[in-house]
């Protein structure tokens, strides 16, 4: 035992800065799969990372500082590349909201690091070359740039400096027509209308202006552009890699690493240790992939395209054009917001019955029973926990869903200042969603419960006359009626803060829980909501249903929580809620919305309007 530590004291330095070299360079892979994917692993080993890799580039500096034998050797030469690892990646600058309102604190780290970097080399002046030493100031100009660049990044992504900000920064020359690819067009049109979704984020007053018409599919497409360059803004230094100072900057920065790296080859390495040299070498080696790696990006992004279109540099434009359509840019095809959460109210009740679904849950429930009662959890608490944590998954946001929600709010936006809507199928769950403001909570999990109850009646392999007069199949309309009925759910038990709601998610779901035999018993006559005969009308109504709820909890909830919900890959309100913001509808647009009031007409909206009599 005595051997293995005097072993790792030895080579402690070594380990460390390959350790934080290692680091950032899952950083930047992790950051770059973060805008696409939800995999819970994938995001809390970059939680993980985020977290470790400014801890360990922090220790190994004042480890520097503090050993003497650190400055003899080459030790000494890896403390401006703990500055460029401090700068973080291109990819990931931050992982939540509130990692930016922090930019002040990184501005002050930022000064400490320098000073302690600065003491580290002011101590080896005297031991190593000129060569060695000059090649050291290009490196640590490049470190200071990098880690100048985060703080900067940090600063452009809070939201105070979003409030304050002009949106000077969305304003840039875009191309018109483009004939290459019809996918260019919906790419020049989210470009021009990214100041819009500027000023949408900081809920500033909606502008004037006419809705734009497209079809349903292309509106899905340019929502998910909108979001995903909205999140990059946000959360990576994309902002600032579009301005001339950063262009500059960045620059200067590759600039002086290659002159370090050629003043470091030209230099006397033959009394240094070969590890140590080798290490250097990774040092710079990585150094320059992750630069590349970042120019790519910077290449592929819709911004870069716009930019290098308008100043005709085609061969450029086009290499843009090719990473940006590719897998690794933005496809077409699901560019953001690859899927919605899923939760089932029915999986609740289960968690609290004597007979959980099996046998691995019943073990985990054993457990965490145990854990809990020794520190004085309520076992309800308990259990809510517990089912929020398994029973919760993500399904595809397909193209019937997406569609769906667009569809739901030009509907609704068409029925502004007509006749109220008649329900012939569902007036009676109307009726009863009149006094929705009371309990917001309540009445989405009684529609939860009479939807899961009603999809049950719909045969597997429905007979083909089962259609819409749009040709939609019962089966599509089972499917997106299931999602999005969950997708509420889901909001309520994980992100009760998206909805207006009164009570907390776990009285709202004991509520619901000794309500529910009851509404049962009640409801089972002819005319009771659990005795609706299915159709594609019902099915239909019914997903209405559940589009104008959606509409509704978009419509109420704040800004700054869709801005933070982009960093978890986005989701299903925050699509409806920007879509529903260029339609000029919602607290902060022209169009004010509101649940339901049948006399009262103008600049205020009603999802519902008195339901037919039954």
């Amino acid at each position: 035992m005595g051997s293995i530590m005097k072993l790792y004291y030895e080579w402690e330095i070594q380990v460390l800065v390959l350790l934080s070299f290692m680091l950032q360079m899952f950083l930047f892979f992790a950051g770059s799969l973060r805008r696409r994917t939800i995999n819970s692993f994938l995001r809390f080993f970059t939680w993980i990372a985020y977290l470790g890799a400014d801890l360990v580039a922090v220790y190994t500096l004042g480890y520097l500082s503090r050993h003497e034998d650190a400055t003899t050797g080459l030790s000494f030469f890896w403390a401006p590349f703990l500055l460029i690892h401090l700068g973080g990646q291109d990819t990931i600058t931050a992982l939540a909201m509130e990692d930016n309102k922090l930019w002040l604190r990184h501005l002050l780290t930022l000064f400490m690091q320098v000073v302690l970097a600065l003491y580290v080399f002011w101590k080896s002046i005297d031991k190593h070359g000129v060569e060695l030493l000059v090649s050291d100031v290009f490196v640590f100009a490049a470190g200071i740039i990098k880690y100048g660049e985060r703080v900067w990044s940090l600063k452009c992504g809070s939201f105070e400096t979003l409030e304050g900000s002009t949106g000077q920064q969305y304003k840039q020359q875009v191309p018109g027509e483009v004939a290459e690819d019809p996918y260019s067009h919906i790419v020049c049109a989210v470009l021009h209308r990214m100041p819009r979704v500027f000023r949408i984020f900081t809920a500033r007053s909606g502008d004037s202006g006419n809705v734009i018409q497209e079809t349903p599919s292309n509106w899905v497409k340019r929502m998910r552009l909108e979001l995903g360059m909205m999140y990059d803004d946000l959360y990576t230094k994309s902002c600032v890699l579009r301005t001339r100072s950063g262009i500059i900057l960045r620059c200067i920065s590759q600039v002086s690493v290659l002159v370090a790296l050629v003043l470091f080859l030209t230099s006397d390495k033959r009394r240094y240790n070969r590890a140590d040299i080798a290490i250097t070498w990774s040092l710079f080696v990585g150094c320059f992939l992750l630069e590349v790696c970042a120019m790519f990006i910077l290449i592929m992004s819709p911004w870069s395209w716009a930019w290098l279109k308008m100043r005709r540099c085609s061969m450029l434009a086009k290499l843009s054009w090719f990473l940006l359509c590719s897998g690794i840019g933005w496809p077409e095809r699901k560019p953001y917001l690859n899927s919605i959460g899923q939760y089932n109210f029915h999986r609740w009740l289960d968690a609290g019955s004597d007979q959980p679904r099996s046998y691995g849950r019943r073990a985990m429930t054993t457990v965490i029973k145990s854990l809990v009662s020794l520190v004085g959890v309520k076992e309800d608490k308990m259990l809510f926990w517990m089912s929020r944590l398994l029973d919760t998954e993500h399904v595809e946001a397909d193209k019937d869903t997406m569609e769906c929600v667009v569809k739901g709010i030009t509907d609704f936006d068409a029925e502004i200042n007509r006749d109220p809507r008649h329900w012939p199928k569902l007036g009676g769950i109307v009726q009863e969603l009149q006094d929705i403001r009371e309990d917001f909570g309540g009445k989405v999990a009684l529609v939860h419960f009479i939807t899961e109850a009603h999809l049950r009646k719909y045969p597997l392999h429905p007979p083909s006359d089962m259609e819409t007069d749009t040709g939609t199949s019962c089966i599509v309309l089972v499917e997106v009626c299931r999602k999005l009925s969950n997708y509420m759910a889901y909001l309520l038990v994980t992100h009760p803060s998206m909805l207006p709601l009164n009570d907390s998610a776990l009285y709202t779901l004991e509520k619901m829980a000794h309500l529910f035999p009851h509404l049962i018993d009640e409801q089972q006559d002819s005319e009771g909501f659990f005795n609706i005969e299915p159709s594609m009308e019902t099915l239909q109504e019914l997903v209405d249903i559940w589009t104008k709820l959606l509409i509704y909890a978009a419509t109420k909830s704040r800004p700054e929580l869709h801005a933070a919900h982009l960093a978890r890959g986005g989701e299903l309100i925050t699509f409806a809620w920007l879509f529903l913001s260029h339609n000029f509808l919602g607290d902060s647009e022209v169009i004010k919305v509101q649940l339901t009031n049948a006399n009262q007409r103008g600049t205020i909206a009603y999802v519902f309007g008195n339901p037919a009599p039954r």
